[in-house]
């Protein structure tokens, strides 16, 4: 027995989504992760290295991977937020490293690696990751994942204040209050 009717209708609704799809490149580019947030002066990784040297300011390491949909709101809701940005802009300099790249290199203490090669080394292992180093481009530590805004500038603060050096976290969370 042949039933068309939900075999056609399956097809136009493909057709349709797929359509539908195409027609939307802008959409896609729009929810790349790629894209830094306005507002910050974002480095590359080498400048990036070295101005912080050079100002002696702490360095954020922005790991991301362009599909990420984690990444997108760290960008569009975090780093576009007017404390977290204040913040940045006393205390660090920020870099990004697309941690799917294997072609591009990069040179870090002697080493000539690819972005996903040195966003491994320090330790990204999944997206979004925000890795600190301090002025001497030495590791701090690493924060996994998405926060939120006011989440995010606590954690900017312990490190940005060099709290890090004397307290844990959780201490320092208890000192604030």
């Amino acid at each position: 027995m042949n039933r068309p009717g939900p075999f056609i209708s399956f097809g136009l609704a493909s057709l349709l989504a797929f359509s539908v799809y195409m027609l939307a490149p802008a959409d896609v580019r729009a929810q790349d992760a790629s894209v830094p947030a306005e507002g910050l002066d974002w480095k590359a990784f080498e400048e990036a290295v070295t101005q912080a040297e050079a100002q002696d300011r702490k360095l954020i390491v922005d790991v991301y991977a362009a599909w990420c949909p984690w990444c997108r709101r760290l960008q569009q809701e975090v780093y576009t937020d007017e404390s977290v940005q204040a913040y940045v802009r006393d205390y660090f300099v920020l870099t990004r490293l697309d941690a799917e790249n294997t072609e591009d290199s990069l040179s870090f203490r002697n080493y000539t690696l690819t972005p996903s090669e040195m966003a491994a080394g320090l330790g990204a292992s999944g997206f979004p990751t925000t890795v600190f180093l301090d002025e001497e481009g030495r590791y701090i530590t690493r924060l996994p994942g998405f926060m939120t805004a006011p989440d995010f500038l606590e954690v900017l603060t312990y490190i940005g204040s060099d709290a890090f050096e004397d307290f844990t976290f959780e201490e320092y969370q208890g000192e604030e209050e």
